[in-house]
C-alpha cells in the first residue's frame, strides 16, 4: 500500500491547487497571526489561546478517524494521557521534540494492536470498548505507581508561558497540516468510502482492515503528540486522574459533532466554540459545566445532527448568504 508514496499522498503544493485565494489566504493569515501575536498577549489570554489550540488538535485528530469511518472512538484520553506520562517520564533525559515524537510513536504502536482487535466491532460496542481502554490505562498507571514505583513526574523542566504556547502551537499546526494532507490523499478517500458504505468499499478493492487500523493509529499518534506537548503546561505535577480525565475522551467527540463532521472546518469551529464556552463557564458556572455539556450533546443529536457547518450549508442553499436556491 505504501509502495508508491508519491501516488499514495499528494504533495503539500497539491493542497492549494485549485483552491481560491479567498479561501487559502485567510487560513494562512490566521496561522501567521497565531505565530506572531502571542508575545504581545498577557498570560491569561495566552492560556486561553493555548487551550483552544489543544482542543482543536484533539477534535481534528478524532474527526480524522471517527468522522471519516463513522467508528465512534471514546478512547482519546488513553492516548492523550500516555503521551503525557511518557513525556513526563523521560523529559529529563531527552529534548522535548524528541520525547514528544517518541511518545506519539508509542501511542501509534499501541493503537495498532488495539485496532487489530477492536475494529472488528461496530457501533456502541466499539465506542464502549475504546472508552474502556482509557479506564484500563488509568488503572494500570495507578497500580504501577502504587505497587511498583512512582513515575518521577516532579522533575519537569520549567517552561515560560511563550514556550508552552509555541509547543502546543507547533503541534496543532503539524496536526492540521498532516490531516489535511491525508484527507486529500487516497488514504483519506478510502476512510471516507468505509464510512459511507464499508461493504461497497471492500467490494471495489479497499482493504478496510488495514485502512481502519492505520487511520485509528494515526489519530492516536497525533493525540499522543498533543499530550506530550501539553505536559509543559502542568507545572511539575501529574497524576492518573489528570492525564486520563474522561473529558479528554468525550470533549473531542462533542466538539466535532457540534461543528459538524462533513468537513475539517466543522471540528475546528466546534473546538473553538466549546473551549471558549468552557473557559467562560469555568468562571461563572463551574459546578454546572458537565450538566451543560450533557444538554449540548442532546441538542446537537436532536436538533443539529449536521452541526454548525450543516446549518451554514443549509443557509447557503436557501439563499440566506446571497446564493440562489438550487433547483
Amino acid at each position: 500500500m505504501l509502495r508508491n508514496l508519491k501516488a499514495f499522498l499528494k504533495s503539500p503544493l497539491d493542497l492549494v491547487k485549485g483552491e481560491p485565494l479567498t479561501r487559502t489566504l485567510p487560513i494562512v493569515g490566521i496561522f501567521v497571526v497565531l505565530g506572531v501575536v502571542p508575545p504581545l498577549l498577557s498570560g491569561y489570554y495566552l492560556s486561553i489561546l493555548r487551550e483552544v489550540l489543544m482542543w482543536t488538535a484533539l477534535a481534528v485528530s478524532w474527526y480524522f478517524f471517527s468522522g471519516s469511518t463513522k467508528y465512534i472512538s471514546l478512547g482519546s484520553a488513553a492516548f492523550f494521557g500516555i503521551g503525557m506520562y511518557f513525556t513526563a517520564k523521560f523529559m529529563e533525559f531527552l529534548t522535548l521534540p524528541v520525547i514528544v515524537l517518541l511518545g506519539g510513536l508509542v501511542c501509534f504502536g499501541l493503537a495498532l494492536v488495539i485496532g487489530l482487535v477492536t475494529l472488528r466491532l461496530r457501533g456502541i460496542y466499539f465506542a464502549i470498548l475504546t472508552f474502556s481502554v482509557s479506564m484500563v490505562a488509568q488503572a494500570l498507571i495507578s497500580w504501577w505507581e502504587t505497587k511498583v514505583t512512582r513515575i518521577p513526574t516532579t522533575l519537569f523542566r520549567t517552561f515560560d508561558s511563550l514556550s508552552m504556547y509555541y509547543a502546543i502551537f507547533v503541534c496543532a499546526t503539524v496536526t492540521l497540516l498532516l490531516i489535511t494532507l491525508l484527507r486529500r490523499s487516497k488514504f483519506g478517500l478510502a476512510l471516507k468510502m468505509i464510512g459511507e458504505n464499508e461493504e461497497a468499499a471492500v467490494h471495489v478493492g479497499v482493504n478496510a482492515s488495514i485502512y481502519k487500523t492505520l487511520g485509528f493509529a494515526i489519530s492516536a499518534m497525533l493525540m499522543g503528540f498533543m499530550g506530550g506537548c501539553f505536559t509543559t503546561v502542568l507545572m511539575g505535577y501529574l497524576n492518573p486522574q489528570i492525564a486520563f480525565n474522561p473529558l479528554y475522551s468525550f470533549m473531542p467527540a462533542v466538539m466535532a459533532l457540534l461543528g459538524g463532521i462533513g468537513s475539517v472546518y466543522g471540528p475546528i469551529i466546534g473546538a473553538i466554540t466549546m473551549s471558549l464556552a468552557e473557559e467562560y463557564l469555568a468562571v461563572t458556572l463551574a459546578r454546572y459545566f458537565l450538566i451543560i455539556l450533557g444538554l449540548v450533546v442532546i441538542v446537537v443529536v436532536l436538533l443539529m445532527p449536521d452541526g454548525i457547518m450543516g446549518i451554514v450549508e443549509k443557509m447557503k442553499t436557501t439563499g440566506l448568504f446571497g446564493t440562489r436556491k438550487k433547483s
